[in-house]
């Protein structure tokens, strides 16, 4: 645990941004310049070698392209790894008292690796939000989705935990409650580097000899359709993947319910094709612009024909 007396102001004076880099691997892509470092923004995961730079003298930085903002070295720590103040600090106290970073060879672009969030969040099941949408408190919980109350990534986000095909904990999805960021950056934000083509949501909890798995786009319809006791998984998004498509086809039956727009019934369709070789494939229009989550159960249960297999 952190020591009470230590602060923040102390902490930002004993530790450079430059430790940091150099802790996570990510010196080797920067190049010093005088007073400053140089290099690709390690928060965005970005690949202009000049974007992100660090004023070593001041011990801030800022990324001019993708994040357009910029910070202290706690800001930068919090960002990386979407960490709370009392976990920031107790990384930035280890790094104390290490030694100066010096810079050898020629920078090059930051690898996106991925790194697993496996820490449990605590979430609000029980804002209303999920009501409009059909969902219970209680599976929402059971999900393990609900309001982020804190700050970072998943600020202003209703969260829901991923799972890998193994159902090894990979950290959290946001879904956007400002209108305006929805508008501006999308409805969804994921962890940098997430293999999203690796996964399908809700894949660890189905059984592989179900009549019928339904597939849809959102973790709100997979909810939905749990609270009708029918199987789902969602692609996160309306492409499928090689990776998906290998999963799927070892399901016997599946029926494709993507979302009711033209882009879902387009993308429903050239799903379809890419899996009737392999396995039985049905489809589930939804009405002209209607999300699963949109509709009521009678309607969730016609258009799924899961009970009719």
């Amino acid at each position: 645990m952190l020591p009470t007396h230590v602060k923040f102001s102390h902490l930002k004076q004993v530790v450079s941004i430059a430790a940091v880099l150099a802790d996570k691997g990510l010196i080797p892509y920067f190049k010093k310049r005088g007073d400053q470092l140089f290099g690709p923004c390690p928060v965005h995961a970005g690949d202009n070698p000049s974007a992100f730079v660090v004023t070593l003298s001041k011990n801030l930085w800022y990324c001019f392209t993708g994040c357009n903002a910029g910070g202290d070295v706690v800001r930068l720590v919090q960002l990386l790894d979407h960490s709370t103040y009392a976990q920031t600090a107790e990384y930035l106290a280890s790094l104390a008292g290490r030694p100066p970073v010096s810079w050898n060879g020629t920078p090059g672009p930051i690898k996106n690796t991925f790194r697993p969030f496996t820490r449990h969040l605590n979430l609000d099941s029980s804002v209303p939000w999920f009501r409009g949408k059909g969902i219970r408190p209680q599976t929402a919980k059971t999900f393990e989705s609900g309001a982020y109350h804190g700050p970072g990534f998943l600020a202003d986000c209703i969260a829901v935990r991923l799972h890998d095909s193994h159902g090894s904990p990979v950290g959290y999805a946001g879904r956007r409650m400002n209108v305006r960021d929805a508008l501006k950056y999308g409805k969804w934000k994921f962890p940098r580097s997430l293999p999203k083509s690796s996964i399908l949501y809700n894949l660890h909890r189905t059984n592989i000899n179900t009549p019928c798995l339904i597939v849809v786009e959102c973790p709100w319809g997979v909810m939905r359709l749990a609270q009708l006791d029918i199987p789902a998984v969602a692609l996160l998004g309306i492409k499928i993947s090689s990776i998906q498509r290998d999963i799927l086809t070892r399901f016997p039956r599946l029926t494709i319910m993507l979302d009711g727009d033209q882009a879902g019934r387009t993308a429903s369709v050239q799903i379809q094709r890419s899996l009737a070789d392999s396995t039985e494939v049905h489809q589930a229009f939804l009405p002209q612009d209607k999300d699963p989550d949109d509709i009521n159960d009678d309607q969730l249960i016609a258009l799924s024909g899961y009970f009719s297999f």
